[in-house]
């Protein structure tokens, strides 16, 4: 079976590998990594067994830290290894986990993935939200490696794709053990994808976590790992180093615009002048920093890049700021006193909101927000965040919320409290975790 998709992974890079060598030579998009996503890992002198924890991008690896962080501390005979796939997520790497083994993941080749089994030497692997390479999960199975996915979370989109082709993924869905997903709409999304395995037309959930190893398969609702790594308090000297690099005065008011797109720098850019407050924009990948610096440019509007500043060379106190730095967001957010959250304005289905909610912010977004349909749920029930229509209805609702400090602190506050409430998912993944080791 591994070779049937060796056979088409080789087939399709036979049909796109022009396009592949023009990114290639062309940016460093696909450049970065290739030889370890090949097999050539760094050596690992560690000679434990593993727990190997995979996270995409840049967001699943700040969200798993204190989970790393405690892996090591219940599970000290194991080695705790990291692997990414975007280039980002290895320069926070770099920074932020310079103590641990961690590497760009590999290839869904069989031949590679081997080659990466045998260097890491995993006991478990550990797959943060979702992700489904054939080779790679079935080689765990043909090891007798247990995979567990960690906060899961399957969108509508995903689900369908995944259904559409489960006669042929079904060999990679059967090779996770425990699905741990973030809340009951994943769960059922998964226990769909399962049913073979588990027995049932739609699988069946499992209550207890002690229960989840008794069958393959399996399906537990943990919670958001999100919520138990929030910040709920800003850092004092962070504050203090972002309002100054960013030359904000005590009577200024901001906007951070968080992890926008396509479709809506223009829409936020258009309503600059009519806002009467800083802004700071963040764009969700780093290729789209200099098409927003060009819309800023055509609209007349002065701008600093982050990466430019600092407390002895702030911007202008007029300036709109550019995030072009990875890992900040969190932290920039707490200097906010109204933000937006991007990709909702857009049919992309929105970006995670819950940083600064947790912070007390009052926070803003469209009305494409698919992929957190729970959150935003909760978050509307209890009053804890504004969902706008389109442009016209989100310019009027910030304008209104800046010029309401009240209503600002009392929608930030009812957000907080919702989802520091939903703290607890860390300590139901390490038990899943423990018995998945040791069960």
């Amino acid at each position: 079976m591994r070779w049937v998709f060796n056979l088409g992974y080789l087939w399709l890079a036979a049909w796109i590998w022009p396009w592949f060598v023009f990114k290639y030579l062309t940016t460093g998009k696909y450049r970065a990594g290739i030889g370890q996503r090949l097999g050539a890992l760094p050596e690992r002198k560690d000679g434990r067994k593993s727990i190997w924890v995979h996270a995409v991008s840049v967001g699943e690896l700040l969200q798993i830290k204190p989970l790393l962080k405690a892996l090591r501390q219940r599970h000290p005979e194991h080695d705790v290894v990291v692997t990414y796939t975007t280039r980002t997520a290895a320069e926070i790497a770099a920074r932020e986990l310079p103590d641990y083994f961690h590497c760009y993941s590999p290839l869904d080749l069989s031949w590679v993935v081997d080659g990466f089994f045998r260097t890491l030497d995993p006991a478990l692997i550990v797959l943060v939200e979702l992700e489904l390479w054939p080779n790679w999960l079935m080689t765990a199975r043909r090891r007798g490696v247990p995979v567990m996915l960690a906060n899961g979370r399957i969108s509508e989109k995903s689900f369908r794709n995944y259904r559409r082709f489960q006669w042929l993924l079904q060999p990679a869905y059967d090779a996770i053990n425990t699905w741990a997903m973030q809340d009951e709409t994943y769960a059922e999304r998964a226990r769909a994808l399962t049913a073979k395995v588990t027995g049932s037309p739609r699988g069946a959930a499992v209550s207890d976590a002690s229960l989840a190893l008794a069958r393959p398969g399996a399906v537990v609702v943990t919670g958001n790992l999100k919520y138990d790594s929030l910040v709920s308090e800003p850092d004092a000297e962070k504050f203090a180093y972002f309002r100054g690099a960013f030359c904000i005065g005590n009577d200024q008011r901001v906007l951070v615009c968080g992890s926008t797109h396509p479709g809506e720098h223009e829409l936020l850019i258009d309503m600059l002048p009519r806002l009467g407050c800083r802004v700071v924009i963040v764009p969700r990948h780093p290729e789209r920093y200099a098409g927003v610096r060009d819309l800023l440019t055509k609209a007349g509007a002065g701008w600093r890049n982050r990466s430019e500043l600092s407390p002895e060379k702030p911007s202008r106190a007029s300036d709109v700021i550019l995030l072009d730095t990875m890992g900040e967001l969190a932290a920039v957010y707490a200097i906010a006193d109204v933000v937006f959250i991007g990709g909702s304005l857009i049919p992309h289905g929105g970006q995670n909101m819950a940083e600064p909610i947790a912070l007390g912010k009052a926070t803003l977004f469209g009305p494409h927000t698919h992929n957190f349909k729970a959150t935003v749920r909760e978050l509307k029930e209890c009053g804890g965040a504004i969902q706008v229509t389109d442009a016209i209805e989100l310019e009027r609702e910030i304008k209104r919320l800046l010029d309401n400090p009240g209503e600002r602190s009392r929608l930030g506050q009812a957000g907080r409290a919702r989802v520091l409430a939903g703290r607890g998912a860390l300590g139901r993944h390490l038990d899943l975790i423990s018995r998945l080791l040791h069960g």
